[in-house]
């Protein structure tokens, strides 16, 4: 299923088209998230395995080309799927993929902004991806509120401004699209609505938890 919305854009007011994707992924082998999407999979599923964490349900808004996704579903095998993504050329792509048809997904066309899904209140996702997408988001505190009412665990990643810094002096890496902000921004956003309880892991306060030790928590 599509649910299509208008054109989003990023800092920089540009469209999440193809000159995205090629200045910012290239050929894709390189990014984070994309050559390794299997490790990240094995890793919160051997993690879930020990903390006994069942996943039914399965998000990932703004899952860009899929990769990612598609490793989550295969090692994790949800009956429910929600995938969301601002561009309409990955939303096409998604929704041609083969391996889509082994599952029950639901494929929308809209940004985090505009996101409401209050459904979810009452059946959250037990996990959420949001990997590398929170730094297109103009505004993002409303996002995470929202976010920590529907989703018991977000597999999260986003790059701070010290980051940005960081992928220039070493890589030479820009990206005008993306809003560049402090981790002391990003923590204060995210620390009302989850907990931080493992690498790349939050944890919803809105929902029973399962991550006891207080020494990994914060």
């Amino acid at each position: 299923m599509l649910k299509k919305n208008k054109q989003i854009t990023g800092a920089n007011k540009l469209p999440f088209d193809q000159k995205y994707w090629k200045e910012i992924y290239g050929d894709g082998h390189d990014v984070d998230g994309t050559f390794n999407a299997r490790e990240h999979a094995a890793y919160i599923k051997s993690l879930f395995r020990l903390m006994d964490i069942n996943v039914h349900s399965l998000g990932d808004f703004g899952f860009g080309k899929g990769k990612l996704l598609k490793a989550f579903a295969e090692a994790l095998d949800p009956d429910r799927i929600i995938a969301i993504d601002p561009s309409e050329e990955m939303v096409g792509g998604l929704l041609k993929a083969s391996w889509i048809k082994n599952y029950e997904i639901a494929i929308s066309h809209s940004s985090l902004e505009k996101i409401r899904l209050r459904y979810l209140e009452k059946e959250p996702l037990d996990l959420l991806i949001l990997n590398s997408v929170l730094q297109y988001v103009s505004t993002p505190g409303p996002v995470m509120d929202r976010l920590a009412k529907i989703a018991r665990y977000v597999y999260f990643s986003v790059p701070t401004a010290g980051d940005y810094k960081r992928m220039k002096k070493e890589l030479g890496f820009e990206d005008p699209y993306a809003f560049k902000r402090s981790k002391g921004f990003y923590r204060k956003i995210i620390s009302p609505g989850f907990r931080h309880v493992s690498w790349n892991l939050l944890e919803s306060r809105f929902f029973q938890e399962s991550f006891e030790d207080e020494l990994f928590i914060f």
